[in-house]
């Protein structure tokens, strides 16, 4: 059986699903997404959806606030609430030379428009009384960054894309895709084959495998993230919380009170790794406890994993691939997928459709690691990996 249409997608995560509506909304038809299992069954449905405008580069500090912008006028553009929520965030920080660095981009994110508070030890306790009795923090950076449910935006834009005629195929894996000489010409499925001059990489995790099939090598590694939900609890904090030292972990509290937790493996393997593990939990517990023992007493009641899409510069890789026309790249967020996917994928629908990259969209070029295909993602340290990304 050989079906036809203009766009193929491959990935039915937020990314994918985002960019088809955004086509529909400018006329366009014959929108195919295809989804290896089910729709948000990667990453989409793997995270929880913090929408952080504070970023350490200027570049995606630009990107990730009109990103922001973009979630919360989100559920008046597709008609469904997203459940956005202004909870705050608390970038806290446990070394002085976090102190220093965080100076320099507050500064920077001051310039862009943002209003992020540098506070010292005693004032982030009084913000984020959570931490009492832990580890004592040298500071903390603060905005009011957002939180969306990743359900409901699924939800929202799965509505939305059928809505618009956009076609779902699910359970429809690619198996090869399909050339004409330097052109696309489709995708070929265990059903049989679909025709389309334009074929579109949203496979995050899943992104470098995918451009193989193309014959297109791009330095993509996904490596697993896990996470852990406790008990509902009454409120006990607002903001959410990040830190980097000594390890990277994160938590914070849902609307419905539980408390969403997860803390990095010093050194992951790279790979797709689904598995959730017992390592992991203890991990998490321990350290989260160190920073906030109160929290002792919250019962776990669900672990996960995920992947994140990762590249050596720590930037998406966003539009036509020179090698191979009709072959698009819509990939590499680096555990921003959520953030970022929404204007991402009305920036790329644009750019598809009138032929002009949009300005946002300049320093996330495709075709960047052209002749750099075997360089390194370097994951051990948040802070390194932005200041040496790219550069070796």
């Amino acid at each position: 059986m050989t079906v036809r249409a203009d766009i193929v997608i491959v990935g039915g995560g937020v990314t994918g699903l985002a960019l088809a509506v955004e086509l529909a909304r400018l006329g366009r038809r014959d929108i195919l997404v295809l989804e290896r299992s089910f729709t948000g069954a990667g990453g989409s449905g793997r995270n929880v959806g913090r929408i952080r405008a504070m970023q350490l580069t200027e570049e995606l500090a630009r990107f990730a606030i009109a990103a922001q912008a973009k979630h919360a006028a989100l559920a008046d553009e597709l008609g469904a609430n997203t459940l956005f929520w202004r909870a705050g965030y608390g970038w806290v920080l446990y070394e002085e030379e976090e102190v220093l660095r965080m100076a320099e981009v507050r500064n920077m994110l001051r310039g862009l428009g943002l209003k992020p508070r540098l506070l010292g030890s005693a004032e982030t306790l009084r913000q984020l009384p959570v931490l009492e009795g832990g580890e004592r923090p040298a500071g903390s950076l603060m905005h009011d960054d957002a939180i969306v449910h990743h359900d409901a935006v699924l939800y929202a834009y799965r509505a939305a894309a059928r809505q618009r005629g956009v076609r779902l195929m699910e359970r429809t894996e690619v198996l090869e895709v399909l050339r004409q000489g330097d052109e696309v010409a489709g995708v070929r499925t265990a059903a049989g084959e679909i025709r389309a001059r334009t074929v579109v990489n949203a496979a995050g995790g899943w992104s470098g495998r995918f451009s193989s099939l193309a014959g297109v090598r791009i330095p993509n590694t996904p490596l697993r993230r896990e996470a852990l939900v406790t008990e509902a609890a009454q409120p006990f904090m607002q903001a959410a919380i990040t830190f980097y030292r000594p390890q990277e972990g994160w938590f914070n509290q849902t609307l419905r009170g539980e408390l969403v937790a997860g803390c990095l493996a010093p050194a992951e393997e790279p790979g797709v790794n689904l598995a959730a593990t017992a390592r992991s939990l203890g991990r998490t517990a321990r350290t989260i406890l160190a920073k906030a023992p109160r929290l002792g007493h919250l019962r776990v009641v669900r672990q996960w994993a995920g992947v994140y899409d990762m590249t050596p510069d720590r930037k998406p890789l966003v539009g036509p691939v020179a090698r191979l026309k009709g072959f698009v790249q819509a990939n590499g967020c680096n555990g921003r997928g959520f953030l970022l996917a929404p204007l991402l994928g009305e920036l790329l629908a644009r750019w598809l459709h009138d032929g002009e990259r949009p300005a946002l969209l300049a320093g996330f070029d495709a075709n960047r690691f052209e002749g750099r295909e075997d360089m390194k993602v370097e994951a051990g340290d948040y802070y390194a990996g932005y200041a040496a990304g790219g550069k070796r």
